[in-house]
């Protein structure tokens, strides 16, 4: 298992690294479309096509870090009261059901990337914007989610909970 998750993380890492790197061009590609726009009146062409497909990289390519390091958002008020190991089968079950979501999105996605990419698949703004890429890229990375949670599941059903050790609070009085 060890090694699998070695493998994942090299795998969220690499897509976390191009995610950011979208996450970069948003901000400073948008920064400078607003000052260009305040300074002359009209957008960089492109600009706004390009900012909704890196949105999309943003969220399914960098979703991996999110799963790993689990800085999701989670309810926790019913699962903390149950007994570590029904909480870990419980919360197994609740993995599951989430790979299995994302397994459904991931086949379509995936038939539709192939048509895309196919056909060399673009949308028009003020530009012509090859779209094809970006469904690749989104199918790829609900395969990984859906992968990543899978073993998730599998982990917490097979060895439960791993043992973290608390870091004390620092004292405010």
């Amino acid at each position: 298992m060890q090694t699998i998750n070695s493998l994942l993380k090299i795998v969220s890492d690499a897509l976390g690294a191009v995610a950011m790197l979208f996450l970069a061009f948003l901000v400073f590609g948008t920064t400078l479309d607003v000052l260009v726009r305040a300074l002359t009146g009209s957008p960089i062409t492109g600009v706004f096509e390009f900012t909704e497909l890196a949105l999309v990289m943003v969220v399914f390519l960098g979703a991996g870090w999110a799963q790993r390091d689990d800085a999701h958002i989670r309810v926790t008020v019913l699962t903390e009261k149950l007994s570590p190991a029904t909480r870990a089968r419980v919360v197994a079950l609740a993995w599951a059901v989430g790979a299995l979501a994302l397994l459904m999105l991931a086949i379509p996605a995936t038939h539709e990337a192939i048509y895309s990419v196919s056909i060399r698949e673009f949308r028009w703004g003020y530009v012509k914007i090859p779209i094809w890429w970006t469904k690749a890229s989104l199918a790829a990375g609900l395969w990984f989610a859906f992968i990543q949670m899978a073993i998730q599941s599998l982990q917490l059903f097979l060895f439960g909970e791993p043992t973290q050790t608390k870091q004390a609070s620092p004292d405010l009085h």
